[in-house]
């Protein structure tokens, strides 16, 4: 049985989407929101190392002329 059939035979109103705040994203067309964001504090620290370890490996600052 689905939940709207079973919603609707306890009586109770149909669910309410979820819908995201423009004003929680940092830009419209990111799908990333502020408050996403601050579950997952150290998520740009860790973007910026694992850069950092790319570079390294492929010749560092060597490479660049």
């Amino acid at each position: 049985m689905g939940e709207a059939k079973r919603r609707e035979e306890l009586g109770l109103p149909p669910r309410q989407k979820n819908e995201l705040n423009e004003s929680d994203r940092y830009f419209s067309w990111l799908p990333i929101t502020k408050s996403r964001i601050k579950k997952y504090p150290y998520m740009g620290v860790a973007t910026m190392a694992l850069g950092a370890i790319i570079f390294l490996v492929s010749g560092g600052a060597n490479s660049i002329n």
